[in-house]
């Protein structure tokens, strides 16, 4: 197993090529995710989105540890 690691915070292009690396079912799951997570403010910035869905998923339980774990390229 080939595991790549990324350093905290991931670049837009990092967080890019880890989309592009899941399946096309999943791609579209994401993509879903998201425009339900848009803002409904139209000036809010990608970031800030990013952010807001970050807060989300730890609120949730995400942790570090665990974003490290999906995030791990097991190709």
């Amino acid at each position: 197993m080939n595991q790549k690691t990324y350093q905290l915070p991931l670049t837009f292009e990092q967080i890019l090529n880890l989309v592009l690396q899941l399946p096309a079912q999943e791609q579209e799951e994401l993509i879903q995710e998201i425009k339900r997570n848009s803002p409904k403010n139209k000036d809010e910035d990608l970031l800030s989105v990013f952010e807001r869905i970050g807060r989300n998923a730890q609120a949730k339980g995400l942790t570090e540890e665990m974003l490290e774990e999906l995030l791990a390229d097991e190709s």
